[in-house]
């Protein structure tokens, strides 16, 4: 289940780390790798019977048109009108996101594993079947992170402080080597469902609230409500638009807003009752009118044509197979 996270006292709260607070810090270049394919066999087609429960992240890693959606039992692809699953590396992966090359994510190790629990702060450029662990194995399980889909920054949320990493608001460009506290200012929200960050501009992050959508253009220094009046369950953002799932009078909605002029635009969207909300948005690396969503009740939808029809791709967890 998709969980709300109750900031209570937030704004009061000492947001120091244990490492730089350096300000300037800006991203000169990217060390990302070249994505690689997974080897043959080690994802295969599901059995016809085959489903999905707790998701916890979509997205389409390593620049490529398979969609991959995290889950409490590993990562599973949608490529070419068939769901995949891996034959093994099933781990737990929270706060996943796909990149460039691949996808960043933390989560717990799957059962029987050598892995120390939780996994920290890990990535993987083979679509899950090797990964490196950065930092934070066995300490920290990040729910809430954003990552740059064509830079190496990073943002957490961080729910277990440990001696290198107090509670609080962080980015980092270099994996976890190094963390910068956000100021948070101007941020008055009391909950938040998700952040997301810029795929090509860093400094640019998003917060969804009960506000509303709350965006930083200085890495999380200041914020500043973009839209207000929004119920949001979750928010992405793409070069050049913010997509906004959000809750009016019981009614599901998926809206566009444009980053520069601020114009805002409902997409049409599958008809999903208020207890079965948006849960994760992605879109296409290099193709704005293909966004996919998932709900509260693992449902899995797909349009390739900016909302006006869409493909169920999973329904209350069943995998479909076309």
């Amino acid at each position: 289940m998709k969980k709300w996270m109750i900031m209570m006292g937030l704004l009061s709260m000492t947001l120091a780390a244990c490492s730089s607070n350096d300000k300037e810090k800006t991203v000169d270049e990217t060390t990302q790798d070249a994505p690689a394919a997974p080897s043959e066999g080690f994802y295969q087609e599901v059995s016809t019977d085959a489903s999905i429960d707790h998701i916890h992240g979509l997205g389409y890693p390593g620049s490529g048109d398979a969609l991959m959606v995290a889950s409490h039992h590993g990562p599973l692809l949608f490529e070419e009108g068939a769901w995949k699953e891996t034959t093994g590396q099933k781990h737990d992966y929270m706060g996943f996101q796909a990149v460039a090359d691949g996808f960043v994510s933390s989560g717990h190790p799957e059962p029987g594993s050598d892995y120390e629990n939780p996994l920290g702060l890990l990535k993987s450029t083979d679509a899950g079947e090797t990964f490196k662990q950065y930092a934070f194995e066995g300490e920290i399980d990040f729910h809430y992170l954003a990552a740059s889909y064509q830079t190496d920054r990073i943002y957490v949320f961080n729910e277990m402080p440990t001696d290198n990493l107090d509670n609080g608001f962080f980015y980092t460009d270099d994996y976890g080597q190094k963390w910068t506290t956000m100021d948070m200012k101007g941020f008055e929200a009391e909950m938040m469902s998700n952040m997301a960050a810029h795929p090509e501009t860093p400094e640019t992050v998003a917060i969804g609230t009960e506000r509303g959508l709350y965006v930083s253009t200085d890495a999380g220094e200041s914020f500043s409500l973009l839209k207000d009046d929004m119920y949001v369950t979750y928010v992405t953002l793409s070069k050049s638009h913010a997509y906004v799932a959000e809750l009016v009078d019981d009614k599901v909605q998926l809206v566009q807003i444009d980053l520069s002029s601020k114009e805002a635009k409902t997409l049409s969207v599958p008809q999903l009752a208020k207890d079965n909300t948006v849960t994760y948005i992605a879109t296409h690396p290099t193709n704005d009118k293909e966004i996919s969503i998932t709900t509260l009740q693992n449902d899995v939808y797909q349009t390739t044509d900016d909302g006006a029809t869409w493909n169920q791709l999973a329904t209350r967890g069943k995998l479909t197979k076309e």
